[in-house]
């Protein structure tokens, strides 16, 4: 008796990963077309959609921004090497 619980026991520890790797019902992906269409279509994703494009119009990417300058010295000159 006592093997027979340590093997459903082993097996069970052994299953708990394959388990975890299961997508639940309620994360599934649409089965159809028809639902995943539905959520384009809708008014105020459209409207979403159109604001941000106009928002990453009107950024302009600065090409002389350094994030670590701060942090960096300036490089020393030859002459102070010497």
């Amino acid at each position: 008796m006592r093997i027979v619980l340590l093997a459903i026991g082993a097996f069970a520890l052994v299953s708990m990963p394959a388990q975890a790797q299961r997508i639940p019902p309620w994360m599934e992906l649409p089965k159809n077309e028809k639902e995943h269409t539905k959520a384009d279509e809708n008014p105020s994703m459209k409207a979403d959609d159109k604001a941000y494009k106009s928002a990453l119009d009107k950024v302009t990417p600065s090409k002389d921004f350094d994030p670590w300058g701060n942090v960096r010295k300036p490089p020393a000159s030859r002459d102070s090497q010497k």
